[in-house]
């Protein structure tokens, strides 16, 4: 194109361009500056609505009843720690804790030198009851300490945990076994134990109304009747009545006194409702009585482990073999005939087991043996293959067989360290037990942690009162934000007459409007007759437009007249002069209100000015491509046409040449003849 105005030397781009220039001076420019005016109305528009916001999150909270139900707690001591929640009423809660809740904690006597050592060397079982279930745990012989201590949490689900510890001396590993939670409930019981059903109610006992069958030291078995008068049947607790009254019984016996909380144990279930009857020897536990059932229960007794019971029933007819039972041997095939039932046999050998000193047996009618000893173990073997085969079928093994009193003896010899128990205190005087020390359900929307048992007569006061600092931070944020907003209103609205400089927002009424209308509400009174404003709360605007705040002001109307605050800022209910209830809003729900109308929702004054200028955005940049390609258009025209004249006049111009070049051909020829 700059080659335009070759043949005529012209016409050219320059006077294009020129043209051009001039044009987009006209069209062009206008709309650039209306689009830098959207872009920077855009930014200005965005830091408006920030502080806005900032300014909005205190006042939603000012303008929410929740703010004002906050609540503080104090403790007079360290015996417990207490957090309370918004809400609550306002008072002084006395808590006299007498005990702590306390998880169960039990040493195996038998000392090893390291974890690794061997538990057993022959196969035993640990029978155990934790949070209503029986456990046997099986221990190989061969397993190590570490191996037992993990087995016993597997087995029991972490329900009791198996622990080794390094308790010093020559032989410094120790087994403990140790309840997960805190708690009556959670109470570990090895040996023997009955757990009764629920307990229903609780009548007056006496003689023969609530038997309970136990064994003394030297395992002679006592009925013990347990009593119980009419007052404390009355007990709340009739399960935590009953378990006392059956603890008295056996201290106040001179065969048992001595075993209470050692081999006898008596307590609660994890649910509150049944009994636990426990010995820790592994000797049967029973109950009796007259009056069980009006107590809900039904007579029962724990399981005894004896030494053994045979897996299969004897068979029938003639046995063969021959084996020895502690001292006695005994020829199978003379003591049997052919025309014996299983039953039949049984029976034979029962008797001739009772026969041996110290050990004791029965059938249990279906041809099986229970074998049990008075020392807790026997010596049983084979003479030949027979009588192998015989006590293989019998599941019996050759050798020394120890039943569970006689391996609690030898090698569990537990001790109780910490008996598991229930947290006990008192509220305002009336006692309470809790399996935890956490305590949430005691008092409505307060969370007690027991850390000690208080002195006597000195009880842990817990003060509850109004929360005034989160109501004072909320106001001071107000302040802070406020002070932010208002000066960048006052940059974009403001006009100086002498310089005729105009903010950017200066004719937008939605923005103009801002100040003003916070303003007003400010100084709105709430409360009819007795009405305040913020200023009786220390607020105050300046001529400059800041906001300060009179800290000791706010503080003592909080403190002196909590609920004129409330009032104030929040509103109250009222009834109109029609007779109906109506809610009168506070000075900061009339806020949020007004600052919702700015920003909230779609149909927000400051969200629909927002979607004008982007849609003006949008048709800017529309009308600036058309008037562009409009321009392109008319001087692409404009330059197709300057090049037609420029070879129009290039045509013109050589034929005047040629012309010229003929008169001057004939002008030199007539010169030469003169």
């Amino acid at each position: 194109m700059s080659s335009l105005g070759i043949g005529s030397g012209v016409l050219n781009y320059d006077v294009i361009d020129k043209l051009k220039k001039a044009d987009e001076k006209t069209i062009i420019a206008p709309i650039d500056r209306k689009m830098k005016e959207n872009i920077e109305k855009q930014k200005e528009l965005t830091e408006i609505n920030t502080l806005i916001s900032a300014f909005k999150s205190p006042i939603s909270s000012l303008a929410d009843y929740s703010t004002y139900l906050g609540r503080t707690s104090n403790v007079s001591n360290d015996a417990i720690k207490a957090s309370v929640n918004a809400g609550i009423p306002l008072q002084d809660i006395k808590i006299d804790v007498e005990s702590l809740a306390q998880g169960d904690i039990n040493e195996v006597g038998v000392k090893f030198n390291s974890r690794d050592d061997v538990f057993s060397a022959k196969d035993i079982k640990l029978n155990l009851y934790v949070k209503g279930q029986y456990y046997t745990i099986d221990i190989k012989g061969g397993m190590t300490l570490n191996d037992v201590a993990q087995k016993i949490t597997d087995t029991t689900n972490g329900e009791a945990m198996g622990i080794v510890m390094k308790t010093g001396g020559e032989k410094p590993y120790q087994l403990m076994i140790n309840s997960k939670d805190t708690g009556e409930g959670s109470r570990i019981y090895f040996g023997s134990t009955l757990a009764t059903e629920s307990i229903n109610s609780l009548p007056e006992l006496g003689e023969g109304d609530f038997n309970l069958v136990v064994r003394d030291a030297n395992a002679n078995e006592h009925t013990i009747s347990v009593m119980l008068d009419a007052k404390d049947a009355q007990a709340q607790n009739k399960p935590e009545a009953l378990k006392n009254a059956i603890l008295k019984a056996l201290k106040e016996n001179e065969f048992t006194k001595d075993l209470v909380g050692n081999e006898l144990n008596v307590g609660i279930s994890d649910d509150g409702k049944k009994l636990i009857l426990n010995d820790r020897r592994g000797f049967s536990v029973k109950i009796e009585g007259n009056k069980l059932s009006e107590i809900g229960i039904t007579p029962a007794s724990s399981k005894e482990d004896g030494l053994f019971n045979t897996k299969n029933p004897i068979p029938a007819g003639q046995l063969e073999g021959s084996i020895t039972i502690g001292s006695i041997t005994m020829d199978l095939s003379k003591m049997t005939k052919k025309e014996n039932t299983s039953q039949e046999n049984a029976k034979i050998l029962a008797q001739a087991i009772e026969n041996i000193a110290g050990l004791h047996a029965s059938s249990d009618g279906s041809g099986r043996l229970h074998i049990t000893s008075e020392v807790g173990e026997v010596d049983i073997h084979a003479n030949d293959a027979k009588g192998e085969e015989f006590l293989k079928d019998m599941g019996i093994k050759n050798g020394l067989i120890q039943n569970y009193i006689k391996l609690q003896e030898e090698t569990f010899a537990f001790k109780n360290l910490q008996q598991g128990s229930d947290a006990r205190f008192s509220y305002n005087g009336v006692g309470i037990t809790r399996p935890t020390n956490e305590i949430t359900d005691v008092i409505k929307g307060v969370n007690l942690t027991l850390v000690h048992p208080t002195e006597p007569d000195k009880p842990a006061i817990i003060s509850v009162g109004r929360d005034t600092d989160a109501i004072k931070e909320k106001v001071k944020d107000f302040v802070k934000t406020y002070n932010e907003l208002v000066p960048k209103l006052d940059e974009v609205t403001r006009f100086d007459k002498e310089s005729k400089v105009a903010g950017i927002f200066n004719g937008v009424g939605d923005i103009r409007s801002i100040r003003p209308s916070i303003n007003s509400i400010f100084s709105q009174s709430v409360g009819g007759n007795s009405a305040k404003s913020l200023v009786d709360f220390g607020l105050s605007i300046d001529e400059k437009s800041r906001m300060t705040l009179n800290e000791g002001a706010l503080d003592t109307a909080l403190t002196q007249d909590p609920q004129k605050v409330v009032e104030t800022f929040y509103g109250y209910d009222s009834t109109n002069r029609f007779g109906r209830d109506e809610h009168v809003d506070g000075i900061f729900v009339k806020f949020n209100t007004y600052l919702k109308s700015l920003v909230d929702g779609s149909n927000a004054s400051l969200n629909l000015f927002q979607d004008s200028l982007t849609k003006d955005a949008k048709n800017l940049e529309k009308d600036k491509i058309q008037a562009n390609e409009r321009l392109k258009t008319h001087y692409d025209t404009m330059a197709n046409r300057f090049a037609a004249y420029d070879e129009q006049i290039a045509q013109a111009n050589n034929s005047f040449n040629a012309v010229q070049m003929m008169i001057d051909q004939s002008t030199g020829a007539a010169n030469k003849k003169k």
